[in-house]
């Protein structure tokens, strides 16, 4: 037997495993997603803005540690959702459907490929900055009332990302008509915003359920992040993510039933953290 036939052989008793379909549709729509026009819109805003800053005074690294804090906190999340959606439904608004549905991937399997695409994408992205946060740490002297943000907290933050896009994909997956990214977010907004309203009694309960970091450095001055747990608050978000996850699933019609369960499942385990963390 030949040299050449050895390595031939040996090629193909040793040939890299190939990546599952879903998880390499996952990757692809991570791509899509991060490199949507929204994020390079955004990140325009947030590059002229840092420049402006460095022509006034060179940027500290408080500055840095603020600049990214908030970006994730109080954008990232959105800018998610929005990306999201659009990955989501594209199919639908290009007249692309029928060749979705030709393709060997189920539509659970689309699905799941577009969860994993969120997770891969804004959030490995917002994970990569919370840890630039992390680095940082000593730095935040005006960004979280003179103390850097606990671990638990940067938690939260890669998880309202992730939560964004998960509300995106279910939200694009059920309401299939034009107009529903816009009125998607206005719920989101609206929803967040209702749970930390003075007018509701106890206060100290309503704003933990909301889908947003419970940091005391955010809500300075307020009574209710110093009387529940952070901890079970990041619990709770992930929760969130899961119900929307799996809200998604549910969309196809075929073996329906074993998703409920795991629904019920999810939906009960959230319930019970959310419980928890106050």
């Amino acid at each position: 037997m030949s040299a050449s036939t050895l390595e031939v052989g040996a090629e193909s008793t040793f040939r890299r495993p190939a990546l599952p379909p879903v998880v390499v549709l996952g990757w692809r729509e991570a791509r899509r997603m991060v490199l949507s026009p929204v994020f390079a819109i955004f990140g325009a805003m947030v590059m002229l803005n840092g420049v402006g800053v460095a022509f006034d005074t060179f940027p500290s690294r408080s500055d840095f540690y603020e600049a990214i804090l908030y970006f994730v906190a109080l954008y990232l999340g959105l800018i998610s959702y929005i990306t999201a959606h659009l990955v989501s439904s594209s199919a639908r608004r290009t007249g692309a459907e029928r060749q979705c549905e030709a393709a060997t991937l189920s539509t659970r399997q689309r699905g799941a490929g577009l969860s994993l695409g969120v997770v891969f994408g804004p959030g490995l992205l917002a994970a990569a900055l919370v840890a630039i946060l992390g680095l940082l740490g000593n730095a935040a002297a005006g960004a979280n009332n003179g103390a850097p943000m606990s671990g638990v907290e940067l938690v939260q933050l890669t998880l309202i990302v992730v939560g964004g896009g998960m509300f995106g994909l279910m939200w694009a997956t059920w309401l299939r008509f034009p107009g529903s990214l816009p009125l998607g977010l206005v719920v989101l907004i609206v929803f967040t915003a209702s749970m930390n309203s003075p007018a509701r009694e106890p206060l100290n309960t309503w704003p933990w359920f909301a889908p947003y970091i419970a940091s005391p450095g955010f809500f300075d001055g307020e009574a209710w992040p110093l009387l529940g747990s952070q901890g079970w608050h990041a619990a709770y978000l992930l929760g969130l993510c899961g119900m929307a996850f799996c809200a998604t699933m549910l969309r196809p019609k075929d073996q329906r039933g074993r998703w409920l369960v795991v629904t019920g499942v999810v939906v009960a385990a959230t319930a019970v953290v959310g419980l928890l963390q106050i």
